[in-house]
Formats: C-alpha cells, structure tokens, sequence
C-alpha cells in the first residue's frame, strides 16, 4: 500500500511538473540573446541619437516598437487601427523676465528665482507669509488678490522629492482656489543643492494636462538670509513687486506603443498585466568628453528589449489573464508617459491587476535580479520562482534611502492602486562601476554581458507568466503604503 502511494505521488508530481518544464522549455526557445541583441543594437545605435524626448529618433524608435507588436501579432487596443497612444506633451520656454523684489532687497532668475509653473503677470502689491502653507496654515489669513510666501513642503522634515512632486501641487491649487495672485516657496529641502536644481529647471517638457488650471505664477526662492524675508517670516506681511514675461510652452511629439494579447480563460481574460518599460533616453547632450550621444543601452532599449520579447512569447502562448505590453515614452523627464496613461487608460485600471515594469540604472551583480519593490506585493514568490528557474536570486532595494520605487513608471500605476513593480537587472549597490555606465555616453551595446541578459529576460517572462496564470490575483500586501489605493480601485473585498 505504501509503495502505491509513492507511486501515486511520484504520478501527481510528474504530471504537475511536465507543463511547467515545458513552458520553460518553450521560453528557452523564444527569448535568445542573439534577438535581443538585435533589439538593443538597433535602440542603442549612434543613429538613435539617445531617444532624447520630442526628438525624430525618439519616433523612429515608437515606430520600430510598433512593428515588432505587428510582427508578434499582438492586437490594438480599444478598436485602434494603431498600437500608439498620444500623449500631450509640451516644453516651456524660459522667462523673458523673472524678477522679484521684497522691500529693498532684489531676487534674480536663476540666481535666486525659479519658475516652477504659471503665467505671466506684473504685480505690485501685498505679499502674506503662511508657514509651510498647510491648509490649518491659512486659517484667519486673507490671500485674496496678493501673492503667497511659504516653505517648501509640509514640515522641516520634507525632501525635495516629496516637496515638488506632492505637496507643491496641492499647496498651488490650494492658494488659487484662495484668490492669491501667485505663490512663492522659499526652498527648505537641502538633498539638492540649489545649482543642480537651476540646472533643471530651464526649459523642460511636461504634460499639457488640459483639467488643469495653471493660471497664476508659481515660483520657488532660494533660501536667504535676507532682511527681507527675514521681516515677512516675522511679520507675516509685507510689500513688494513681481514680474514675469513667460511665452506659452510649445507641443512637441511622444506617444506610447501598447499592444493587446487577449487571455485564453473565459474569466481571467477580463484581468490584465501590463508589461512596461520606458523607451526614452537623454539624447543629445554637451559634456566634458568627445561623445554627446547618451545610447541608454542599460536604460533603457534593455527594458524595451525585456517586453519586446514577452510580446513574442506571450502571442505564441497566451495565459490565462490578458496581457498590455507597454512602451512608454517620456520617463526621462518625469516619469511622463507613464502618468498620461494612469489618468488615460485604454483599459480601466480596475481591471489591470498587476504592474511588471522593466527599468534600471544598469547592473553590478550578474547572480541576481533587483527588485526594488520587494516585500510589498504578494507576487514575490512568483517573481523569486521565475528568476530561480534561470539561476537568479531575487534581492530586494540595495539603497532604500534613494526612494528608488518613485523614480521609475511603476510609481504612477501604484498611486492609482495597481499592484505594481519595478524587475531590474542586478544592483548590489551605486558603486563606480555602476556609474560608470548610468546616464552616460558609454552605456552603449558593446559593453553588455548577453549571457547575463538572456537570463534576465527569460526570468523576466516567466515571472510574468506566473503572474499571468495565477489563480489569486495579486495585491498589496496588508500595511503597504498604497494598500488603501487598492482598495479604493479594486474595492474591499
């Protein structure tokens, strides 16, 4: 009798392991390294000139993903004739003028004033200092018809990620919803020094977002010692004038290439994985060597290369769920792309359970994979399992005081509460060898390991494989900080 339950387990066994070997088997065969070299060699070539944002190259390389959806057999989305989705992008001009002057004390563009956003205006009048500008911040305080003074951030403890993407957002709808005139928010953050933030805000691309209302001017001020300021800290009031000549931005091409394979289940199809990776790079830019082409081989045609060649796999052997592969534009300046198709998505996000996004600063570690994103969803043993299979080990976030998570696209689904996260090539740590490569013009296609790389795409496919298969859906897990955005989208229960 026990030989015979043996037996019988050894049959189970067997039998549970035979379609498991044979997709293996299956993704050996479709994802090689000598087509993904071909993608990253096309991507990455000097004739790309870096896929730089707006730029002809950055199209030719839309088009190139577009054709190899064709050629896959991957479907359009939502009855398209087309695999692109255009998103409004534009790009600012730099002031004409940026002056600003409180009490006998002048402010200049770029060495001490900033435009953040806005619209041209020419103001003498009352300035009203509100602390960080919190909403308790402006209780009893008229801004109606003046400009408001504030910190940058919620508190002291606020850095300048979390200030200029978050909170000045809010603080600037939040002044014009009051009457105020404009908004200035003297810096407080010191994790980026104010030339490198001068540097960045010249002319710079954006979304032309036409819900929102950008109608007053919105600037930020170098943190100073200055009298003046000092007596409206103070004070809480004071007198002074504001200029600024602005020219309205100018629309500039980009689009994101999303193709559709449709789910084999008669249920599970309804639910979608979206495989993503950014196609952009820096593209033509003056340093102190002979070479202004930034290839972004690394980041981010090896992202790119990553869901090209899902997309051939998974239209010869569709899952379960369906599956959205996703190249998206404009990450390089903002994580562009990606927040466009959050707000517009082809697919209600309700349905879209599962991020699998492919972006990296390159590698240092050819035994593992990188997730940056480890321990927050509950898909870790599926991703652990699908990088085994190829002898990676999966590692969690080599610099956790980076904020790594919000500076790739899978931020801008996980706001909106899709399970979403961030498969990289092997990080131990942002050590030289590293940044040797990382938004440099030596990240070029004859410095990578394929060997390495064809590992890390078939544990990139299969990962999302599992995923795609999965009885359970994935989701956040219990305490993670957008768990109550999944739940907002995906309800309770």
């Amino acid at each position: 009798m026990k030989k015979q339950f043996i037996f019988l387990l050894a049959i189970m066994y067997s039998t549970a392991a035979y379609p498991q070997g044979k997709i293996v088997g299956k993704i050996k065969e479709a994802v090689t390294k000598n087509d993904a070299e071909a993608h990253l060699i096309f991507l990455a070539s000097d004739e790309m000139r870096g896929r730089g944002t707006g730029s002809p190259e950055a199209a030719i390389a839309a088009n190139y993903i577009a054709t190899q959806f064709e050629l896959a057999g991957l479907r359009t989305v939502g009855g398209s004739n087309t695999y692109f989705q255009e998103v409004g992008l534009q790009r600012s001009q730099l002031p004409k003028t940026l002056d600003l002057k409180l009490g006998d004390d002048y402010f200049k563009y770029k060495d001490d004033l900033l435009l953040l956003r806005g619209k041209s205006l020419a103001f003498e009048g009352n300035f009203v200092f509100v602390g960080y500008g919190n909403p308790d911040d402006f209780n009893g305080v008229d801004v109606n018809g003046k400009v408001v003074v504030a910190y940058t951030g919620s508190s002291e403890k606020s850095d300048a990620r979390e200030s200029l993407r978050k909170v000045s957002r809010a603080k600037y709808k939040l002044v014009r919803e009051k009457g105020a005139v404009g908004l200035v928010e003297i810096v407080m953050f010191s994790d980026i020094p104010w030339p490198i933030l001068s540097g960045f805000f010249g002319p710079r691309v954006s979304l032309a977002d036409p819900t929102e209302v950008v109608d007053i001017p919105h600037l930020l001020l170098k943190k100073s010692t200055s009298e003046s300021i000092s007596h409206l800290v103070q004070q809480k009031t004071g007198r002074g004038t504001i200029v600024v000549d602005l020219t309205d931005p100018k629309p500039i091409p980009g689009k994101n290439v999303i193709g559709l394979i449709q789910g084999k289940d008669d249920k599970l199809k309804q639910e979608y994985i979206i495989l993503s990776a950014h196609y952009d790079h820096l593209g033509v830019r003056k340093n102190n060597t002979p070479d202004s082409i930034y290839n972004g081989a690394r980041d981010n045609a090896l992202g790119t290369t990553a869901i090209l060649e899902a997309a051939k796999f998974f239209a010869r052997n569709p899952p379960r769920r369906s599956v959205l592969v996703m190249a998206l534009c404009a990450e390089e300046v903002g994580l562009l792309g990606s927040n466009w198709y959050a707000n517009h998505p082809l697919i209600p996000l309700k349905q879209t359970v599962y991020n699998l996004d492919c972006d990296g600063a390159g590698y240092n570690d050819k035994t593992i994979v990188t997730l940056i994103d480890l321990n927050r969803t509950t898909a870790d043993a599926l991703l652990t399992k699908g990088s085994l299979t190829f002898g990676l080990t999966l590692k969690g976030d080599p610099v956790p005081d980076q904020d790594l998570y919000e500076r790739s696209d899978n931020y801008n689904f996980a706001v909106k509460g899709v399970p979403a996260v961030d498969f990289s090539p092997g990080i131990k740590s942002f050590d030289d060898e590293l940044m040797k490569y990382y938004h440099q013009p030596p990240d070029e296609v004859s410095s990578l390991d394929f060997d390495y790389l064809e590992k890390f795409y078939r544990a990139y496919v299969y990962s999302a494989y599992l995923i795609a298969n999965s009885p359970e859906r994935p989701s956040w897990k219990a305490g993670d900080k957008f768990e109550e955005a999944g739940k907002t989208l995906y309800g309770s229960n």
